[in-house]
């Protein structure tokens, strides 16, 4: 009887034993698990606070750009790793054709005041040339409208008015903003016949002036010494001859002697014959 109850006190014991241990090595397991996982996390953390310092934000603006009554981001951002700029606006992103070296400016537009859109100016410089482009957000894309090398005049009555160098002078280009019938908005350039230049100067070499765009009717001839002015230009370059199309030295520019005479002449027969006179503060 004594011997029956010693055995079961030792089966019991031993499967007390045997429990302890399993449970015992079940703990230590998944103890191992988590101690494992924690590295796998400090790696994580260390990554994304590692993409934080990558990318800088260099500019950040809140306003409804397209009148749905809701708040849009706009954002542009600096990739240190990639050394590139991103603009987006909310998650959509813009990144121009050419590499962007340095943001200059951003700002919000308004092209025209009665259509609920405003649009977004960002300014910077590609390889030492500085760039302007005015975007568009749809609430769904970022389109581009236009794309220049001198800062848009934006007055709020659907033009934009282009200031162009052209070395001794500045065109003035102006582009509409036009909205078809699906609503796509588009800027398009009204061409001018001529563009008014307004620059004086003084004749150091004789040149020929035709009555008409063409080299077949004089006109006169400047004579050395006496202050012309170049009145007007018109850089279609309208005729036949296709290899001179948008060749600046083949514009015709209308001229202003002193006797008052109005004559025709390209720039090319005539821009190494004068001295312009510089206006104030040039």
């Amino acid at each position: 009887m004594l011997k029956r109850i010693i055995t079961k006190a030792l089966i019991l014991l031993i499967i007390s034993l045997i429990i302890v241990l399993i449970i015992e090595s079940l703990f230590m397991a998944a103890s191992a698990k988590n101690l494992n996982k924690l590295p796998a996390s400090g790696q994580k953390t260390s990554k994304s606070a590692k993409q934080n310092i990558q990318r800088e934000l260099v500019f950040q603006q809140q306003i409804d750009l397209n009148s749905d009554a809701q708040i849009d981001t706009v954002s542009i951002w600096l990739d240190k790793n990639l050394k590139k700029y991103v603009l987006s606006v909310n998650n959509v992103l813009y990144q121009p054709k050419e590499n962007i070296l340095q943001v200059i400016g951003t700002e919000i537009v308004d092209i025209d005041s009665s259509d609920g859109y405003k649009e977004i100016l960002l300014h910077y410089r590609s390889n030492k040339v500085e760039k302007y482009i005015i975007l568009e957000y749809n609430g769904k894309v970022l389109k581009e409208l236009l794309n220049t090398d001198s800062k848009p005049i934006i007055d709020g009555n659907k033009e934009v008015i282009i200031e162009r160098n052209m070395d001794f002078w500045v065109k003035k280009e102006r582009y509409i903003l036009d909205q078809n019938a699906s609503g796509v908005r588009t800027l398009k350039l009204s061409p001018q016949e001529l563009y008014y230049v307004g620059v004086f100067a003084y004749v150091k070499r004789p040149f020929v002036l035709y009555s008409y765009r063409e080299q077949k009717t004089k006109l006169t001839t400047t004579k050395k010494g006496e202050k012309i002015e170049i009145v007007q230009c018109d850089p279609s370059n309208w005729f036949k001859d296709q290899s001179k199309k948008n060749n600046k030295m083949y514009d015709w520019y209308m001229i202003k002697t002193e006797k008052g005479l109005l004559g025709w002449a390209m720039l090319k027969d005539f821009i190494n014959c004068i001295d312009i006179v510089k206006a104030q503060g040039q």
